[in-house]
């Protein structure tokens, strides 16, 4: 589907309570270890779903003028995490205010940062170069210990532009993507495993439309394929 800058809250949210629908990470450097999904309740201090650190990849996975010297790809990027209770009242306040057309991190007071920069490309001919990896972006001890709740949110806050030489046309987008900090384990459907990596991908349509996922499949991919 087209890329709507729409809020996600009710959706993201569910989506927060059913962590299987979530897409699966890439295998970091650190040791994971298995957690019985069955243990794992709202509001209850779970550490052992928290990593040490992320990894964050963001990815242009295709762009009609890619071999076109005059494209261009810039991305601003922050990563946040919001504890588990403060995440569902701000949805709520944000509704109750009428800003629900677009979340914003100052929505979130109690946020905590965790990553934040910024980048541009110029050479974009390969799937390799239209990629940015971040690594060792802390993680569990910065985290409060009575804010290490299952249910809490990284929040990935994003903002691109693209230029493609071959459509000479100015691509925009700017949203978030939200996930726990656990994810399914891809060896054993009744585990959760801590989430080690975070992924922004992007596709730009031969039209111009652009299109986005945060699965570690579409990092890999130079095709769309929706869900």
């Amino acid at each position: 589907m087209k890329y709507r800058r729409t809020l996600q809250n009710l959706i993201i949210f569910g989506c927060l309570l059913l962590a299987s629908l979530w897409p699966v990470g890439a295998a970091g450097q650190q040791q994971k270890m298995r957690v019985d999904r069955r243990t794992i309740k709202p509001n209850v201090i779970a550490p052992e779903v928290y990593s040490d650190n992320l990894s964050l990849k963001i990815t242009l996975m295709n762009l009609p003028g890619a071999a076109t010297s005059t494209s261009y790809w810039e991305v601003e990027y922050q990563v946040f995490f919001v504890p588990e209770q403060d995440f569902r009242k701000n949805l709520n306040d944000v509704r109750n205010a009428g800003k629900s057309r677009e979340l914003r991190p100052e929505y979130f007071p109690t946020r905590i940062l965790l990553a934040t920069g910024k980048f541009n490309k110029h050479r974009l001919g390969t799937l390799k170069e239209r990629a940015f990896v971040r690594r060792g972006i802390e993680f569990r001890n910065k985290v409060p210990p009575e804010q290490q709740t299952s249910f809490s949110s990284l929040m990935s806050f994003y903002s691109v532009k693209v230029f493609d030489g071959k459509l000479k046309k100015d691509i925009y987008g700017s949203s978030v993507f939200i996930v726990p900090p656990f994810e399914r384990d891809t060896g054993d459907s009744s585990s959760l495993s801590p989430r080690t990596d975070l992924f922004l991908n992007f596709f730009v349509a031969e039209n111009g439309s652009l299109y986005r996922s945060n699965s570690k499949s579409a990092s890999e991919s130079t095709e769309w394929k929706p869900n």
